[in-house]
C-alpha cells in the first residue's frame, strides 16, 4: 500500500487543529476541555478569594463607621486599597470569561468556515469531508479507540447538528420562533465579516451547544465517579445503573453552569449607548436559545433539541467509546435510531431527517464491493471503496470513492453509487463469490493487504474494510474532489 510520504494535507491538518482546540491534553491547557476542567478545579480558590476580598471591604467599612477623626485617613486609605483589590479580581474574573466567550465563538465561526460554501451542494461536499477525515484520522483497532473517539466525537456532533438544522429548515420541520425570524433575516447577503443573523445567533449557539452539551463531566464530582476518588479507574467501563444517572445530573447541571458562569455573553465595543442596549439584548437572547436547546435535548419530543439529540446518539455509535466498539457495526447506527424511533424515545422527523443526510454507511467507512465489467456483469473479485459522499439517493447505497482498480491503490481513482447486490456488507452479496476458490480469495487479500501474514485469519470475504492506513499517506486524503460517479 506504500504510495508516497505518510503525512496530513492542508484539510487534514485544519481538521486535526479543530479538535485540538476542542479537546487535548497539554501543557498549554488552552483547549474547550482543558479550560473547563481548570475552571471546575479552580472554583472553590476563586469563591474563597473573592468572600475574602468583599469580607475585608466590609471589615473597613464597619471600622470606619465606628472609628475616631484621628484614624479615618489610614481606614479609608485601607477601604480604598481593598476596594481596588476587590475591583481588580473581578474585572479578572471577568476578562477570562470573556475571553473564553471569544475564543469559543471563534472556534464556532472557524468550524462553519471549513465546514460550508457558498451553495448547498458544496456546503454538504465540505461537511462529507470533514466528517470523513475525523473517521478516517480515528483508529479503529487497538488500545487508543476510546481516547480517540472521546476527542474526536463533540466536533463530528456538532457538524452532523448543524446539517440536520438545514435539513428540518428545507423540510419546513422547524417552528422555534427564534430560528425562524434570524433564518428569514438572513435572506439578504453580507461580508463574512459583517453580522449575520442566521449564521451569528443560531449557527453558533448551535455548535456552541453541541461542543458544550458534555462540558459538565470536567466537573471534579463527575471525575470521580468516571475515574475513581483515586483516579485509577477506566473511564470508559460500563458504568452501574445509578452511576450513570448521577454522573448524567452532573453532567447537566454543571454544563448549565459552565454556560452561564463561565462563558457567559460578549461584550459590546463602541460609544452609543442604543448600540449597546441592542447588542446585550440581542446577546441575551442568544444565550437563552442556547440554555433551552440544552434543556430541551434532555427530553426533546419534536422539539429543537432534537438538533443535539439525535446527533448525539449517531455520533455515540459511529465514535463509540464503549469496550465492545466493533468497525463492522458501525452501518448499524441507523437500526438504532429506527429502533428509538419504534419505542416512541426519539423523534421520527429528526431521525428521518439525519439519515437522509447521511445514509446507512457513515462517512470514511470502508466499502467492499463487487466491481462489474464494461458489459455491466460481475466480476470474481472484491474491491475497496470509501464512502465519501452525503444525502445518497438510496441510503443502502453509499457515494463512494473507489481505493482500487484490478486490485491495485489508484491515487485518481473514480467515485461510484455501491449497490445492494454487489456491497458485501449484505450477505446477497457475500454469497455471489462463495463459489470462488479460496486460493483466489488468499490471491486476493494478498494484493489488498500489505501484512498478509498477519491478516491471514481475516475474512475472506469480507463485510468491509479499514481504510485508516491507506488515509495516512497525504495523497490519498483529498477524497472528495470532482470526480465521475459511476452506478455499480
Amino acid at each position: 500500500m506504500q504510495i508516497g510520504n505518510v503525512g496530513k494535507s492542508n484539510f487534514t491538518k485544519a481538521v486535526k487543529a479543530l479538535l485540538n482546540r476542542i479537546y487535548d491534553d497539554t501543557k498549554v491547557a488552552d483547549s474547550l476541555f482543558e479550560q473547563a476542567m481548570q475552571w471546575f478545579n479552580g472554583a472553590a480558590e476563586r469563591d474563597q478569594q473573592q468572600a475574602e476580598r468583599e469580607q475585608q471591604v466590609f471589615l473597613f467599612q464597619s471600622r470606619q463607621a465606628q472609628a475616631n477623626k484621628g484614624d479615618q485617613a489610614l481606614i479609608e486609605r485601607n477601604l480604598q486599597q481593598a476596594q481596588s483589590e476587590q475591583e481588580f479580581f473581578n474585572k479578572q474574573l471577568q476578562q477570562d470569561k470573556l475571553n473564553r466567550y471569544e475564543s469559543l465563538r471563534r472556534l464556532c465561526l472557524d468550524i462553519l468556515t471549513l465546514s460550508e460554501s457558498d451553495s448547498f451542494e458544496e456546503t454538504n461536499i465540505q461537511s462529507a469531508k470533514m466528517l470523513g477525515t475525523i473517521q478516517l484520522m480515528s483508529p479503529t483497532a487497538g488500545k487508543n479507540i476510546a481516547p480517540s473517539n472521546q476527542k474526536s466525537k463533540h466536533l463530528y456532533k456538532a457538524l452532523l447538528s448543524i446539517r440536520l438544522l438545514d435539513r428540518l429548515l428545507l423540510d419546513n420541520q422547524i417552528s422555534h420562533p427564534f430560528i425562524l425570524q434570524r433564518f428569514q433575516a438572513a435572506a439578504g447577503t453580507a461580508a463574512a465579516d459583517e453580522y449575520q443573523p442566521f449564521r451569528d445567533d443560531v449557527q453558533v449557539p448551535l455548535l456552541m451547544a453541541a461542543l458544550l452539551q458534555d462540558i459538565g463531566s470536567c466537573h471534579p464530582d463527575a471525575q470521580r465517579i468516571l475515574k475513581g476518588s483515586a483516579g485509577d479507574l477506566d473511564e470508559f467501563r460500563v458504568l452501574e445503573n445509578d452511576e450513570r444517572t448521577e454522573l448524567l445530573k452532573i453532567s447537566y447541571r454543571e454544563s448549565l453552569n459552565f454556560v452561564v458562569q463561565a462563558i457567559g455573553i460578549g461584550s459590546y465595543q463602541g460609544n452609543s449607548k442604543e448600540q449597546r442596549d441592542r447588542y446585550l439584548q440581542n446577546e441575551r437572547e442568544k444565550q437563552a436559545f442556547l440554555i433551552f436547546m440544552l434543556k430541551n435535548a434532555i427530553k426533546p419530543e419534536q422539539g429543537v433539541g432534537n438538533l443535539l439529540k439525535i446527533p448525539q446518539i449517531y455520533t455515540s455509535v459511529v465514535l463509540s467509546t464503549k469496550a465492545n466498539y466493533s468497525y463492522e457495526s458501525l452501518p448499524k447506527v441507523g437500526l438504532v435510531l429506527e429502533k428509538g424511533v419504534e419505542k416512541g424515545v426519539y423523534s421520527p422527523v429528526a431521525v428521518s431527517g439525519l439519515l437522509k443526510i447521511t445514509g446507512v454507511f457513515p462517512q470514511g467507512f470502508g466499502i467492499t464491493y463487487i466491481p462489474k465489467d464494461s458489459d455491466r456483469q460481475d466480476l470474481d473479485r472484491y474491491e475497496y471503496a470509501i464512502v465519501t459522499g452525503l444525502y445518497p439517493q438510496d441510503p443502502k447505497m453509499p457515494i463512494c470513492r473507489m481505493v482500487t482498480r484490478n486490485l491495485t491503490y489508484n491515487v485518481s481513482a473514480q467515485g461510484c453509487v455501491v449497490s445492494v447486490e454487489n456491497n458485501l456488507y449484505y450477505p446477497h452479496a457475500r454469497k455471489k463469490l462463495e463459489r470462488i476458490s479460496e486460493e483466489r480469495l488468499l490471491e486476493i487479500l494478498s494484493k489488498l493487504v500489505s501484512n498478509l501474514e498477519e491478516r491471514k485469519s481475516m475474512a475472506l470475504l469480507p463485510k468491509c474494510w479499514h481504510p485508516g492506513e491507506y488515509f495516512t499517506f497525504s495523497k490519498n486524503q483529498n477524497l472528495w474532489n470532482k470526480a465521475l460517479i459511476n452506478q455499480n
